[in-house]
């Protein structure tokens, strides 16, 4: 008689506690879809936006970029150091040793020279992750106008992990620059 009681119950325990597994597992995925999504603010956005995830607004890399190359041409003997310390957050790590012996080797140029550069951003356009700025480069030796010249930055950019020294989560891992030439000038 045991066995037979055994098995009539047998099946209502199983119903109930397969009834028991799905309620809870009803009442967590509502708490999870109720839960309010996190939402991101961006002190300077403009407009409202979307970011899909691997993706990397156009927006976003022109504004990176446009803030790498004003960092990397914009200097005095005085700054040099801690714009070194930005470009650094902003160099992928890949990339970094080269560009630091690059910087090292300007930082003397600069320091022995007096040397200062300020750059005029005139156009900047992304095409995925690569980023075009034209600007004026003016160079100073010791306080006066050494150079002026119209330049084109291409930067090549890289997703990176965001960090709080650099949210962007991009990183540079090549830059190239073209300086326009200007034509000769004929003496009257």
């Amino acid at each position: 008689m045991d066995r037979l009681a055994g098995r009539l119950l047998r099946p209502p325990l199983i119903a109930a506690a397969l009834i028991g597994v799905n309620v809870v597992t009803a009442l967590g995925l509502a708490a999870v879809a109720l839960r309010p999504r996190p939402v991101v603010v961006v002190p300077s956005a403009r407009a409202e936006g979307e970011l899909l995830p691997g993706a990397v607004p156009e927006e976003t890399a022109r504004e990176f970029a446009l803030r790498y190359v004003l960092h990397f041409d914009n200097f005095t003997p005085a700054t040099l150091e801690p714009t070194q310390q930005v470009l650094q957050r902003m160099i992928g790590p890949r990339s970094w040793s080269g560009a630091n012996q690059a910087l090292e080797k300007r930082k003397q140029v600069v320091q022995e020279g007096r040397m200062s550069s300020q750059v005029i951003p005139l156009e900047v356009r992304a095409k995925g992750m690569t980023v075009v700025v034209d600007a004026v480069r003016r160079t100073f030796i010791s306080d006066r106008l050494s150079r002026e010249a119209k330049v084109r930055y291409e930067v090549t950019l890289e997703r990176q992990p965001p960090t709080d020294p650099n949210p962007f989560g991009l990183g540079v891992v090549a830059q190239v620059i073209h300086e326009e030439t200007p034509a000769p000038r004929e003496k009257p």
